[in-house]
Order: structure tokens, then sequence, then C-alpha cells
């Protein structure tokens, strides 16, 4: 018995061959959906380098420091250069996290006068990068649980980073377990 199954389609080039739009989006998807299965089954999810929270003083004052991680659906997320921000007085638990986010950039005007819903002229271009969100939580004096347990229930998607806790006047940073999982482990052999 022989079980088949496609897992992934890629462009098949050919000399004459026509060429549309749909056949580099293929190309792309190809591309894009295989590095994000290596990702999650080689690298697994998680912060793969850097991505450190820190409180500079005085006050609210944060920092985040360079790096990358790869967010559970197999997305890259990197962040090039430190990241500085001043949490509001308004709570005294906050969680960091990394997203993956992507827009559309440069409009460019095409011979076939293609245009969206609202008539906008497409865009040449997918931009890719990261958002750092800042989330308030509840504490965890009225459920007992732990921050890190309520950091993980928020339901936000991303990599979490830290939970940023207020005792008195300064901030204590609570660095949550992001260590990268690989999806597909197995046991080593002893030697």
């Amino acid at each position: 018995m022989i079980i088949r199954r496609m897992n992934f389609s890629r462009t098949h080039y050919f000399s004459g061959r026509l060429l549309s739009a749909d056949d580099f989006l293929a190309e792309q998807n190809y591309l894009r959906d295989t590095q994000r299965f290596r990702n999650l089954h080689v690298h697994g999810y998680g912060v793969i380098s850097g991505l450190s929270v820190s409180v500079r003083t005085p006050g609210s004052h944060i920092s985040l420091s360079p790096g990358m991680a790869i967010d559970a659906i197999g997305r890259e997320i990197c962040v090039l250069t430190p990241v500085e921000f001043t949490l509001p007085n308004t709570n005294s638990r906050w969680q960091v996290s990394v997203h993956y986010v992507e827009a559309e950039a440069r409009p460019m005007p095409s011979i076939s006068a293609d245009t969206d819903e609202e008539g906008a002229t497409p865009s040449s271009r997918i931009d890719e990068g990261v958002e750092v969100v800042v989330t308030p939580i509840g504490t965890t004096r009225k459920s007992g649980r732990r921050p890190i347990a309520l950091a993980r229930e928020t339901g936000i998607p991303g990599v979490p980073l830290a939970v940023l806790h207020r005792k008195g006047s300064r901030w204590i940073v609570i660095a949550l377990p992001t260590r990268s999982r690989s999806i597909g482990t197995r046991k080593k052999p002893k030697l």
C-alpha cells in the first residue's frame, strides 16, 4: 500500500511559458510555507536570540534589545534596533510581547488598471516588520496565579517576552520562559 500526500506546490518553469502574477505568488507562497515549516521543526518557536526587556532608570523607561523570535506558525520576528518606550501610570502589571506584522507598501499603477474594492492602486511591495505590544494584565493577588500563567492567558498572539510589575516607584522585569521549543523534537540516541 502507498499513501501519497502533496504538501507543497511550486511553479514549474519552462521555455515559452506565459507567466502571470499568480505564478509568482505561488512561488513566494511555496518558499514562505517551506521556510515556516522548517523554522518550526528545526528551530522551534519562541526567542532565538536577544529580545531582553530591561528598565532604564529613572522611572518607567523600558528598553527592548535587538534580537529574533519565531512565532507559533513559523514566522520570523526580527527586532533590528533597540526599542524604547515609557509605561503609562494606569496599571501596575504589563506584558511585553513581539508580533509579526506586514503591510502593503509602494502603490504602483499597472497597465491592467487593477484596483481593489475601494479603487486604490495595488501595492508593489509587502513590508514585513515587528510590533512591540504592551498589554495591561490583571494582578496576581486576586487570582492567586503567577504572572507567567496570567501572561499566557491574555490570548494575544505573538511571542511573550516579559511581565513588568510595579513595586512602589520602580518596575521589576519578570522574564517569561520564551526559550525556543522545537515542534518535532526527538530523543537523541545515546552513543
